[in-house]
């Protein structure tokens, strides 16, 4: 599989597992040294804030869908792939939240590609890197 290809099959894999409330699955894409930048009140996130934060979506049933819009390919190598797109979330109220996002995912010893760093994009960010917000 090309770069492109690994990052739509993790994307596809994040949403798939959120929308059947697969916590061990979707946490199987997060890598336990996972560093999220960019959210408000927050320097960074880490596994297990993230972790925390998945079980509580899927006990309350907060979130009820998930897509992604990869926008592009900003690096690659055999064990890295950085890419930019644009994270589509609808909440149990019917709200669409939209994160612009970089990602970087790595190959991991058991050679499975996890999400080890994201970024939520400035407006300037998200405007340089060609993604645009529907909502």
């Amino acid at each position: 599989m090309n770069a492109g290809e690994i990052a739509e099959a993790w994307a596809l894999a994040c949403c798939e597992t959120l929308e059947r409330h697969d916590l061990n699955g979707h946490m199987n894409l997060i890598s336990r040294q996972v560093q999220v930048f960019g959210l408000a009140d927050l320097d960074v996130v880490d596994y297990n804030f993230w972790l925390k934060q998945v079980q509580e979506q899927f006990a309350g049933g907060l979130v009820t869908s998930l897509s992604y819009y990869l926008n592009s390919i900003k690096a690659e190598s055999d064990s890295l792939i950085k890419f930019t797109t644009m994270e589509y979330l609808t909440d149990n109220a019917g709200e669409k939240h939209e994160n612009p996002l970089l990602v970087v995912l790595a190959k991991e010893e058991d050679g499975v590609w996890r999400a080890i760093e994201e970024k939520i994009l400035d407006k300037e960010e998200m405007q340089a890197a060609g993604l645009i917000k529907l909502h």
